[in-house]
């Protein structure tokens, strides 16, 4: 654990222009984010706020959490029972793996049974806790024999296919933390298709297919950056990412199936030079910034081209912001991460990983008035959420009733890897809230309504509980307790 000095408080003072005396105001934000190059926004004075300050302690405890981490390999997610999956969860994961078999319909239409079980197998992941990396595909070969040999669909089937699923993607969107691109070739890793699907205009139409059926606000990752780069040779921006209709750029990643497997991971940087291939791991670092990325090792062709030292999943962990990974294969890189002695911490960053510093709000307040906030936290984990999801304030009263307070524009795909992100605002009270005393507490649930009150899909952050000043993670409600008050009067 690194060594902090901050200590667990809830303390009252006053503070002037919104947080300043309590070092989270607009102000000092301004020019916070001017230092770093940020346009700040105009600094404007307010009133004497009466304020209560939590200061908070790290964690290195490893904890499972949505959207990120190691995944389990599942089955088709036509098969998924309500509890085929149940040991996942028990062993510490909130991710699987679910390829979808089209092998039956490479020539036919899928039949409305099929779609009938996907909508049962995604329920029964919802039941369980769980989100999927999902992928379909026309084969899933198992031996030498078998790959080479492998049928996909023509590019008319594919695109009717991924119309058919389409309704069924939107309405399970919530518990899909990511699409990979599929249907093309062996696996559906887009290579060796018995269509001629792997030309330029047939991907990009797959592409385009999935990108429709798909809502906005979901990624799609693709096999190889080599497409991509093609495609965007300009990397997406945060900023467009987190728009409301985000371009193309911004909504495709990466998903590497031979990471850290030989010099060009099995075919992934494949280029006629070393200098083009060092390019396309320039583009890939630069794009997953913004889009994440994911997939798995694999047996190396060449053991001693691989990179299998902790020095090199920790390096490289954070240079391609690796969000998951399978669990399940191959079994030689995690042996050599358990006796290098990082395989707690692999297991710690892969994805996000959010340390609270300090988290301010007004300590007093009136039915129907506005309440000072602020929140200061950390990403420690290689990657940004994949997904939209922001912070609310929970007030609780003395009967153990909360009321949720959103709180606009803390989107958590801001929290860049390794760096402090700051918010600060106000955010309005109801006009019916009863007086009297307030426990606080600090959630980030699921952007989803359907899962936004269920505390399994809730965001943990990394921070220690402290039983002298009441900070305390509740698993059962899925939110912080700061150990603060507010009194409405």
């Amino acid at each position: 654990m690194r060594a902090w000095t901050l200590k667990c408080s809830a303390v009252v003072a006053l503070c002037v222009a919104g947080l300043a005396a309590c070092g989270g105001g607009e102000d000092d934000l301004a020019i916070q984010r001017s230092e770093r190059g940020v346009p700040a926004p105009a600094l404007r004075m307010t009133s004497v706020v009466p304020m209560a300050q939590v200061h908070l302690q790290p964690t290195d405890l490893d904890f499972p959490n949505p959207e990120r981490g190691f995944y389990r390999f599942a089955s088709d997610p036509s098969k998924i029972t309500a509890t085929s999956l149940l040991y996942v969860a028990q062993e510490g994961q909130r991710l699987v793996y679910t390829p979808g078999d089209l092998s039956a319909y490479r020539t036919r239409n899928l039949p409305a049974n099929y779609l009938t079980k996907l909508e049962t197998g995604f329920a029964n992941l919802r039941k369980q806790g769980l989100k999927a990396v999902l992928r379909f595909a026309y084969n899933y070969p198992e031996t030498e024999s078998e790959y080479l040999n492998a049928q996909d669909a023509t590019l008319s089937r594919v695109k009717s296919h991924i119309q058919q699923l389409q309704p069924v993607l939107q309405r399970n969107a919530d518990v899909i933390a990511v699409v990979q691109g599929g249907f093309i070739g062996a696996w559906g890793e887009w290579h060796t298709s018995s269509n001629n699907l792997t030309t330029p205009a047939r991907k990009a139409a797959v592409r385009d297919a999935l990108l429709q059926a798909l809502p906005s606000q979901r990624l799609l990752h693709l096999r190889y950056p080599a497409d991509l780069a093609q495609w965007y040779p300009t990397t997406a921006t945060l900023a467009q990412a987190l728009s409301a209709t985000p371009p193309p750029a911004a909504r495709i990643g990466l998903h590497n199936d031979c990471f850290l497997a030989s010099s060009d991971d099995v075919g992934t940087y494949f280029s006629e030079t070393t200098a083009e291939s060092q390019t396309l791991r320039s583009y890939a670092q630069q794009a997953s910034a913004v889009t994440g990325a994911g997939g798995e090792t694999c047996a190396p062709p060449e053991p001693a081209q691989a990179r299998m030292t902790c020095a090199d999943i920790l390096r490289e962990g954070a240079q391609y912001h690796m969000s998951y990974l399978n669990r399940d294969y191959y079994e030689g890189f995690f042996a050599q991460w358990q006796a290098g002695g990082c395989m707690a911490e692999v297991s710690r960053r892969l994805g996000y990983r959010l340390e609270l510093q300090t988290v301010a709000h007004g300590s007093t307040a009136a039915p129907g008035g506005t309440l000072a906030w602020s929140v200061a936290l950390s990403n420690q984990g290689w990657a940004r959420p994949l997904n939209p999801r922001s912070l609310a304030l929970v007030l609780v009263n003395a009967q153990g009733q909360a009321i949720t307070l959103p709180l606009a524009g803390t989107d958590l795909r801001q929290a860049t890897p390794g760096e402090t992100q700051q918010w600060s605002g106000e955010v309005a009270l109801p006009a019916a809230l009863a007086s009297g005393s307030y426990q606080v507490h600090l959630a980030a649930p699921d952007a989803a309504a359907a899962l936004a009150g269920n505390a399994i899909y809730a965001l943990r952050f990394a921070n220690a509980d402290n039983v002298v000043t009441g900070v305390q993670w509740q698993p059962v409600q899925g939110r912080l307790a700061l150990g603060s008050t507010l009194t409405v009067q």
